[in-house]
């Protein structure tokens, strides 16, 4: 599971990391090799922030998937339990 992870955690890291200057860049070099025409950068470009956004979001939520599962697990008190146990404490304090 954590190995999976790992590689989600840095495929994310790299889409995070993507800037628009940073995909123009990449596409220049394609147009410098010859595997590119320039008409295309326009599309290219939006096409590679398209997939980091989707990248970063698709991380997002793993991550947050796995908090949740991982605090699931822990005995830890919720929001509803300290409400509950402050207004026991209350009761108890005004008597």
């Amino acid at each position: 599971m954590f190995e999976a992870l790992d590689k989600v955690l840095l495929a994310g890291l790299g889409a995070m990391s993507m800037t628009r200057e940073k995909a123009e860049s990449i596409f220049d070099e394609y147009v410098e090799k010859g595997k590119a025409q320039k008409e295309h950068r326009e599309g290219f470009v939006k096409d590679v922030m398209d997939q980091a956004e989707k990248t970063k979001t698709d991380l997002e939520k793993v991550i947050s998937e796995q908090l949740e599962k991982a605090m699931g697990k822990q005995p830890m008190a919720t929001k509803d339990d300290i409400k509950r146990i402050e207004a026991k404490l209350d009761q108890l304090l005004a008597k």
